[in-house]
């Protein structure tokens, strides 16, 4: 009994300093926005584009989402996909009604639609199925948030970088 504990320490040393392997998620912050990336993103193809562009196309946010008020569970930050695509997680919005809105790396819209979740005030789930049109593989910012009721403004932003396929 004693050798199998003396052999069990070591072998649960070493594992405990491998890490978590490529089944972790990885989370990289910036001062402006907080990026996730997951190994399991629904993407059909890698993007062409280096990393770096990712990183950069969504600008600085300016009303970050907390997690009480906005979650996007997918798609998944990186991912690449085709139209349509689907956007699902929880939104507690006034009257439950919310935007959704995809930017390219230079600020244009590409998309900008209304989404409404199943209750107002409250987190509660939405998906919406949200169609663009692309003429080649395109770095974008996809938005979910709020506008202010007091003046418009962009509020409780969620950002996602994509890659959109033609």
């Amino acid at each position: 009994m004693k050798s199998l504990l003396l052999l069990t320490i070591p072998a649960l040393a070493i594992l405990a300093g491998c890490g978590g392997g490529d089944d972790e998620a990885a989370t990289t912050a910036s001062p402006t926005r907080t990026t996730l990336t997951s190994p399991t993103a629904t993407a059909s193809a890698e993007p062409s584009e280096t990393p770096d562009v990712l990183e950069t196309v969504c600008r600085d946010n300016p009303d970050p989402a907390t997690n009480d008020v906005n979650q996007v569970d997918i798609p998944n930050a990186g991912d690449v996909v085709a139209s349509p695509v689907t956007v699902q997680g929880r939104v507690a919005a006034f009257e439950a009604t919310f935007r959704i809105t995809i930017f390219d790396a230079a600020g244009n819209t590409i998309v900008d639609e209304t989404a409404m979740s199943s209750e107002g005030q409250t987190l509660a789930p939405f998906q919406k199925d949200v169609a663009f049109s692309v003429a080649e593989e395109t770095p974008v910012c996809l938005w979910v948030y709020e506008n202010s009721a007091r003046d418009g403004s962009p509020i409780h932003v969620r950002q996602i970088p994509l890659v959109l396929l033609p």
